[in-house]
């Protein structure tokens, strides 16, 4: 029956990128998945600590397989990723086997021949697996470039549990396009806590675009996260061409997290609502179809209805495209929990909801702009009879007949909304109808 491991994996796309790095790891050591927990020997949570939501999922989930180890103890339980660092020994408490941070998967085969519960903190010695390419299927692929952040905003503890900034070598960076891109891929994701910080050997952020522009077969280049600080006028300009050239996707996601500058500066974002808007201005004058996405966080200690209020009226100036929405989470060790006063729970709740109202009341608005348009859309998956795949700014369109190619990019004129999400059809003759 072999050597057979389950991963369960929370939070953003570099722990999706980290699972690739940790399943490569134990195909190596002659481990096989397992589609259900109950199947395999090794049990693995790989989890996020960025919010107490997600924390408290991966915690219940910790817990419920107690079930299993109780039933069979040889199985192991293992604890991987950024809840490993934030809570350390108090998770044995859990019926866990070891525990291993971001920077430290590579100490998996170790760890599975050893019978003991071995915790390994070290720090952050400079990891950044460049050396373990995950293996991918279909046709878009994630690309981390950079881990560890060093910003320290006073409501985040990714500095705690990941580290801070350190880059992949530029070679390293392109020789895993190429290979990714020779398996099959179209389109790459570029990702980092702030991608805009990369720097290697004198390379920069924007010479890794470049670079990734000549790959032959590449059709599409993204990228997540960039810092608003972090994007100068002379680097947009420079995105703009290549995105003109074709295969950097106009597509931006500059999270914003208030519209206060009191706020922000508590928050220690290093930018104001000015500062931010003159930059979403410029892009959207050098880029007229760019979408613009974003984090908005509401109830931030000190937070009053007036500094509330003009969050609400930033997000109804700029009208972005998307938004991903949140109460503010009191996260260990970090400045923000120091701060007073505390926004009630309830008012927490009233605000996040009007803001979720009027998102998506704008995101609707945004999508009913493309009926009657021609886009590019590259064909990503099918479900049924439904196609679906993105325009080269990132919206998500349904395609429902004829057959078509995964991978391939059709012109499609959208005809109307499902919900808020593009319905399109092909265009016939798709070069005369351009």
């Amino acid at each position: 029956m072999g050597k057979k491991f389950f991963i369960q994996t929370y939070g953003c796309q570099m722990n999706l990128y980290d699972e690739g790095i940790i399943k490569e790891i134990l195909n190596q050591e002659g481990y096989a998945p397992a589609e259900k927990e109950e199947e395999a020997s090794l049990l693995l949570v790989l989890t996020c600590s960025v919010r107490k939501h997600a924390e408290t999922r991966a915690l219940g989930f910790i817990s419920s397989l107690r079930r299993l180890k109780y039933k069979d103890p040889k199985k192991k339980i293992g604890v991987l990723g950024c809840l490993a660092t934030a809570l350390g020994e108090k998770l044995f408490s859990y019926g866990v086997d070891f525990i291993l941070g971001p920077d430290e998967y590579k100490e998996l085969p170790r760890v599975l021949k050893d019978s003991g519960c071995p915790i390994r903190h070290q720090g952050f010695p400079g990891e950044t697996y460049q050396d373990i390419l995950p293996r991918t299927e279909g046709i878009k692929a994630f690309l981390s470039i950079i881990r560890g952040c060093n910003n320290f905003c006073s409501y985040c503890i990714v500095p705690y549990v990941r580290g801070q900034e350190r880059s992949k070598d530029f070679l390293a960076v392109i020789k895993e396009a190429e290979i990714l891109v020779g398996a099959g891929v179209k389109e790459i994701t570029l990702l980092g806590q702030n991608v805009l910080g990369y720097k290697s050997n004198g390379f920069t952020f924007l010479d890794i675009l470049k670079e990734l522009n000549k790959i032959d077969g590449l059709k599409r280049i993204r990228f997540l996260t960039s810092h608003p600080r972090d994007l100068s006028f002379p680097l947009i300009e420079e995105m703009a061409k290549l995105i003109s050239a074709g295969k950097l996707c106009p597509e931006f996601h500059l999270p914003l997290q208030s519209g206060s500058n009191k706020i922000l500066s508590l928050m220690r974002r290093g930018y104001t609502r000015e500062e931010y808007q003159k930059k979403i201005n410029y892009l959207r004058s050098l880029i007229p179809d760019v979408a613009i996405t974003t984090d908005l966080m509401v109830g931030f200690p000190a937070e009053r209805e007036e500094d509330f209020q003009e969050t609400m009226a930033l997000v109804e100036d700029i009208r972005f495209d998307f938004a991903y929405m949140f109460k503010y989470s009191e996260r260990p060790n970090t400045k923000a929990s120091e701060i007073e006063p505390k926004v009630a729970e309830e008012v927490k709740k009233q605000r996040l909801t009007h803001l979720i109202e009027v998102q998506n009341q704008i995101t609707k608005e945004r999508n009913e702009e493309m009926v009657g348009k021609v886009f590019e859309v590259l064909v990503e998956d099918r479900i049924g009879e439904e196609f679906r795949g993105k325009t080269r700014s990132g919206k998500m369109i349904i395609i429902k007949k004829p057959a078509l190619i995964l991978g391939e990019v059709y012109l499609v004129k959208i005809v109307r909304l499902n919900g808020w999400t593009p319905v399109g059809q092909i265009i016939d003759n798709q070069m005369e109808d351009l």
